[in-house]
Formats: structure tokens, sequence, C-alpha cells
């Protein structure tokens, strides 16, 4: 008779109680609690899941119904249970989001998942003992399509005070300092949200005595923040939705424009499978496909256009046209 390690046998039947419904829905038989194991690395018989049912029924608020055939398995209606712990397929997740989040989340968010990335581990090294028949921790990577700099280092105490005036709708005086100025300056800001674009992190605030729309302020870069609860907030609404949907966030106006374009074939065949807008068209006249599309005229459009530039020649929007032809001028004098 095979011998099962206790801490094996824990872990199988912890996870079986994670699947057994609520109290609300249908129940579930131990054959498709025994199929639902397995695919988690637990290959078990519809024998063991009843075993282990019938003796987590003595001390566990468990209802099954007797009389029916299959019989099947939920949680009393009056006396739910919140099961601890990390079910197999959330282990799993967290274990290919950690690669894909390192690139992008500042290292103070990180830190704070740490526990949750460890108790992962755990849970994978577990099924590795039992013999999982995929074993996805040795073959799943998350690989980024482009370049991803380095998350940079953000002090945890500004983190969370901007945290806290987002949520209280509290002003704050900060120290910052933008790429163009050569010492941080004294700012009082009324934060309005926060934005992660790649692996930097942005706050979204208006600026005290200034007429323009709300900014971004890289959060790396202020030096010192300090909260302002009596400073009177502004009557102005804000909707970060709406300022996403303007095409803020990628830095530029925003504004929508119709971009035509000609394109080679290699990137006719990457856009076919991911379009740039809902309306995007590709129009085949001979050996030349012209595209065009509604897109908003930001930063990220325009490293998006250079980054292609062997496989595409804007021709609308003129002043598109004309700024990335001197860009292109400009980066070509750089190999002659």
């Amino acid at each position: 008779m095979p011998t099962h390690n206790k801490g094996d046998v824990i872990q199988r039947q912890w996870e079986m109680l994670r699947l057994i419904p609520s109290h609300d829905m249908p129940g579930r038989t131990a054959v498709e609690l025994a199929a639902s194991l397995e695919t988690r690395g637990y290959p078990v018989t519809r024998r063991t899941v009843e075993r282990d049912l019938d003796n987590l029924l003595e001390c566990l608020p468990l209802q099954v119904n007797r009389s029916g055939r299959p019989q099947r398995w939920r949680w009393q209606k009056a006396r739910g249970l919140d099961v601890p712990g990390m079910e197999a397929a959330e282990a799993m997740a967290l274990y290919i989001m950690k690669d894909a989040m390192q690139a992008h989340l500042p290292s103070c968010f990180l830190e704070a998942l740490n526990g949750r990335f460890v108790q992962a581990n755990k849970t994978l090294a577990t099924l590795a003992r039992n013999g999982a028949s995929a074993r996805w921790s040795d073959r799943v990577r998350v690989v980024p399509a482009h370049v991803v700099l380095k998350s940079p280092r953000i002090s945890p105490k500004v983190i969370q005070d901007l945290q806290k005036a987002l949520l209280h709708d509290i002003a704050v005086d900060v120290l910052y300092q933008s790429l163009y100025e050569s010492a941080p300056k004294s700012r009082v800001l009324y934060p309005r949200g926060l934005l992660l674009r790649g692996s930097s992190l942005y706050l979204i605030a208006d600026q005290r005595n200034s007429a323009e729309p709300p900014y971004h302020y890289a959060v790396q870069r202020f030096s010192s923040v300090r909260l302002r609860e009596l400073e009177p907030w502004p009557t102005a609404a804000f909707s970060l939705d709406a300022f996403l949907a303007d095409g803020t966030d990628q830095f530029g106006d925003g504004q929508a424009v119709r971009l035509v374009a000609t394109i080679s074939p290699h990137l006719k065949k990457i856009l076919r499978d991911s379009p740039l807008s809902e309306d995007m068209r590709i129009v085949e006249k001979g050996e030349v496909a012209t595209l065009s599309a509604t897109v908003r005229d930001t930063w990220a459009l325009h490293n998006w256009l250079l980054g292609h530039a062997e496989n595409i020649c804007v021709q609308q929007p003129a002043a598109l046209r004309t700024l990335l032809a001197a860009k292109l001028q400009a980066a070509a004098r750089q190999y002659t």
C-alpha cells in the first residue's frame, strides 16, 4: 500500500475544501472533485475523495445529499467556512504574474506581495513532490514584447502619504524635480490618481494656482511629500476614466487624428492580428498596402511609429509626417 506524506495529504484536502461550493450553489460530486484535484496536481481516485469527505464531515459544516445519486457535496447554509491558504491555480497565476509584475511594478509594491509569492512557491513545490503531470513552473515564462527599463526605487513613505492624500482628498506639499529642472522645486498639488505606465509610476495631480489641466508627476522624482489637511480642495470635477479616454495617459496632447500610412507586408500581418484601432482599415492596391485608423496623437504613438520606421511611411496628418521625418533625419545623422 503506498505511503503518503502527512503534509501532502493535508495540502490535498485543503485544496479539496476550497473546491467545494457554497450552500447556494449546486453541490459537486466526488468524481468532479477528483477530476479538479488531478488538474491541480493531486491525482486521486473517487474513493479517496469520498473517504476524505466522510472523515471531514465529522468536524466541518459540510452537507451531502445521502439519498440522491450521485451524492453531491457543498457547505452548509448557516455555517460557512473561510478556507485560508492558496489553491494550485492561484499559486500558478501568482508565479506567472511575478515575472510580469517585476518589470512594471515599483519595488515598494512588489515588496508588499513577497509573502504571497513565497506561499505560491511553497504550494508549487508541494505539487512537484506529488508528481504533478504538468509542472507549469518549469514550462511557463513571461517575456516582454519590448525593452523594459528597471523599476525606479520609490520611498515607501512617499507612496504611503500619496495614497492617504488620494483616498481622503488631501493636498500635498512636495519637493519635485522634473527632467528639465536642475534642482527640486516646492509645489502644492491636489492628487487625482495614480497611473502605472510601463515600469514608471505617475501621480496625476492639479497644481495650486495653475490654469493647466492635471499633469503627470513621476513618483520617483518626489524627494518629500507632506500632507496639507487644512488646504481647501478644488471644486473642479475630475474623472480618471475620462483622463485615460482622452489619451493623456500616453503623453502628448491626446487629440484624435486620422492616421494614413503605407505599410510593409510584414507590418500588415502584425496589424491584421493586433489592430491599431476599432476602425482600422487596410486597403491593398497592387503591391502597396495603405493603413487608415483613428488614433490618439501621443508620445506612445510616435514611439510605435519610430519603432516600425522601416515598415511604415506616414502620409497623414501632415504635421505628424513632418515631425517623424525630422526625427528620422536627426537619427540618421548619428550614423553617418
